[in-house]
């Protein structure tokens, strides 16, 4: 079936009761710890080479935790939300209902092709929709797995998976879902809201950017320098709230490079064979990290701790770090989405906010400090989707805590509550006690109503 197909299939099947809700997600998880080895076996295929612990830690885990947190919470979620009327509204009362919205769809990415594509899945169908799900072309192993393990816990009536290329992927982001959920660039963002407004579909953009690394002046260096390691070069850049970029004054920038270095090596010696260092997705996304860093050694250092790039070496892409590059170079005004990392002094916390606030709203926003005034301005004065302080990545798999971009880093958020409540139409219900004095501010407007009028004004 194409896309229209599966959505006029779906449109016609009744939304899931809280019951089927459980078992499905149920299901899911058990599911999914089936199929672990082939999770690892089909992403290595994708990716080239794919660390099989970057894989159970970022797709398996963290969606088991999320189907955890779901199944503990969800009766909870689903109950009528009794909010009293108020003191002008003596005796009344109003609920909010949570309904399903009936098909929503989801565009997931191909850099964690699995959690991407479940994580929201769990919320949707939390909520009791029915869903399609358009899995990424660039991991076509996965996106086949995933197809097939969903066809095991789903009936067709309640999740399709739209397998394909790109004209498929227009063709998805067209159809007129009650509501779409996409994870990628802000390019595609882009493209995926003006088709979805052909239908007035909300949509939740989960996108990414450039999200800075700011270092207090008397912060451990070795410290900061092991956790940014961890969150850089996991997945190999290849995270959408990745440490972008890092701005750290200039009496520590020589420190803080020869601590990444040498915290870099002690995690992946000898990266040409390890298995624990991913490889770049395909060719032209290493011809793009390449392009990145040609540019950067006309406008920077370019320091190389395992050597430079080598095109025939099995998309695997060894780290750079960039010190002091050109503000107007590429790898300070596109996306990196790879192992290269600049390093940027600054002579104050002032200057480092400037830079973060002239540029574009960032996905999430690191900060390395144990000084509360510190951390205090830069929380007040910047604007981000998330922040991480004195560690990176972990903020992502905080149980009930909203995920999601601001500005051109995206829009809406989920994970937990929030995201059963995006996948919901909370539908507000106002309930008229038999007490009821409404008809004193109704016309006709006598004297005696025009005081309590204007009484009402002050209370």
């Amino acid at each position: 079936m194409n896309p229209q197909q599966q959505f006029e299939k779906l449109s016609l099947a009744p939304n899931l009761d809280i019951n089927t809700r459980i078992n499905r997600l149920k299901s899911l998880k058990k599911v999914i710890n089936e199929n672990t080895e082939n999770l690892i076996v089909a992403l290595n295929k994708d990716f080239g080479r794919r660390s099989a612990n970057e894989t159970i830690l970022a797709e398996i885990f963290t969606c088991n935790e999320e189907i955890n947190h779901t199944l503990k919470h969800l009766k909870s979620w689903t109950r009528p939300r009794t909010k009293m009327a108020g003191l002008k509204f003596l005796f009344s009362k109003n609920e909010i209902i949570p309904q399903p919205l009936g098909v929503v769809g989801i565009i997931s990415p191909w850099n964690y092709p699995f959690n991407l594509a479940i994580a929201p899945l769990i919320a949707a169908i939390a909520a009791g929709n029915r869903v399609m799900i358009k899995p990424s072309e660039m991991t076509p192993n996965t996106s086949q797995l995933i197809a097939d393990m969903l066809s095991t816990v789903f009936n067709e009536n309640e999740v399709l998976v739209s397998v394909g290329d790109l004209k498929v992927a227009q063709e998805f982001s067209r159809l007129p879902f009650k509501h779409l959920l996409f994870t990628g660039s802000t390019a595609v963002g882009k493209i995926i809201m003006e088709n979805a407004s052909c239908h007035l579909t909300p949509v939740t953009l989960e996108l990414g950017g450039k999200s800075p690394v700011v270092i207090e002046e008397d912060y451990d260096i070795g410290k900061a320098a092991k956790s940014i390691v961890g969150g850089k070069f996991f997945n190999a850049g290849q995270t959408c709230i990745a440490p972008d970029y890092i701005l750290v004054s200039s009496s520590k920038v020589e420190q803080l490079t020869n601590a990444i270095i040498e915290e870099f090596n002690r995690c992946y010696p000898d990266i040409t064979n390890n298995s624990e260092y991913t490889a770049i997705i395909n060719q032209n996304h290493f011809n793009r990290l390449n392009s990145l860093v040609a540019d950067s050694e006309s406008s920077g250092q370019c320091i190389y701790p395992q050597g430079k790039p080598e095109p025939n070496n099995d998309g695997v892409f060894p780290p750079v770090l960039v010190v002091n590059p050109q503000p107007n170079s590429k790898v300070m005004h596109q996306e990196i989405f790879g192992p290269i990392l600049p390093i940027i002094s600054v002579k104050s916390v002032e200057e480092s906010i400037d830079f973060i606030n002239s540029r574009d709203n960032p996905l999430t926003l690191y900060i390395f400090s144990d000084n509360k005034r510190f951390k205090d301005k830069v929380l007040r004065e910047t604007l981000s989707g998330s922040v991480a302080i004195n560690e990176t990545l972990f903020q992502f798999v905080q149980q009930g805590i909203p995920f999601g971009g601001v500005g051109q880093s995206g829009m809406g958020s989920y994970h937990g509550l929030n995201g059963f409540n995006s996948f919901s139409h909370l539908k507000t219900v106002y309930h008229q006690s038999r007490i009821n004095f409404n008809h004193l501010i109704r016309a006709p407007f006598t004297p005696l109503k025009q005081k309590i009028i204007k009484f009402l004004r002050f209370l």
